[in-house]
């Protein structure tokens, strides 16, 4: 279910920030914020603001006043592609889905509607489910290697898979590594670079060797890949 909405609002996401790429009104005269911005702070002498807060407004004017749409603007187009990436491919789940309504919700707030509501709603349920949300993903391999602030993962204390009482040799995590850097190249390649099948060819393959990874299917390097995420991840006790 949530690799479904994943893919569905990192799809969303990341064609929404490709598109701004060569968009001179966003990247060159970033005249499409100004403009967004200055819609949404204007008082009309009759009928409702666009903005309804007066402090959202406040802001806007306040963001107009230093000109920082000159930076914003940037900064919105990567932040867009970045969350589609993180969403597409189940890296940090969580974190892309929060910025995901973050973004919902600022759009919202300066009046935009549109899609924004549904995608919201749809992101604070990867957020809350973020255990969980990436395990047809990267996350699958990043989150027991990463931890959490309140319990640190593989790569910062060498914890063990509880499920098993086995450590994972030094070889495989490197080997993890290597395939899912190695799958998200080349799903970056087919997705600047290509089209048509062989586009949808080389996604697919990218697919594979990441879920692959993350399932610990099989191993070169030899010893256990993939076993007792969710004990490993989140158990109530460790083994030394």
């Amino acid at each position: 279910m949530w690799l479904i909405a994943r893919v569905y609002l990192g799809w969303q996401w990341l064609t929404s920030g490709w598109g701004k790429l060569d968009n001179p009104a966003w990247m060159e005269t970033v005249m499409a914020v100004r403009g967004f911005w200055e819609r949404a702070a204007t008082v009309p002498e009759s009928g409702r603001p666009v903005a309804a807060y007066d402090w959202y407004r406040g802001f806007l004017q306040f963001m107009l006043d230093i000109d920082a749409h000159t930076w914003f603007a940037p900064m919105i187009v990567g932040g867009e592609i970045l969350v589609g990436i993180g969403l597409l491919l189940g890296a940090l789940t969580g974190i892309a889905a929060f910025f995901n309504a973050f973004m919902n919700m600022n759009f919202m707030l300066a009046g935009t509607a549109s899609t924004n509501p549904v995608m919201a709603l749809i992101a604070l349920g990867i957020v809350i489910a973020w255990k969980i949300a990436g395990w047809w993903g990267v996350d699958r391999v990043l989150l027991p290697a990463l931890g959490a602030p309140w319990q640190p993962g593989r790569l910062f204390d060498g914890r063990v898979d509880v499920a098993t009482g086995e450590v994972e040799p030094t070889a495989v995590t490197v080997e993890r590594w290597v395939r899912v850097l190695l799958g998200v190249a080349i799903a970056l390649y087919a997705l600047t670079a290509l089209t048509g099948p062989l586009q949808v060819i080389l996604l697919l393959l990218a697919g594979v060797l990441v879920a692959v990874t993350g399932m610990g299917w099989f191993t070169i390097t030899g010893g256990r890949m993939g076993q007792g995420f969710g004990s490993r991840m989140f158990g109530n006790s460790r083994q030394n």
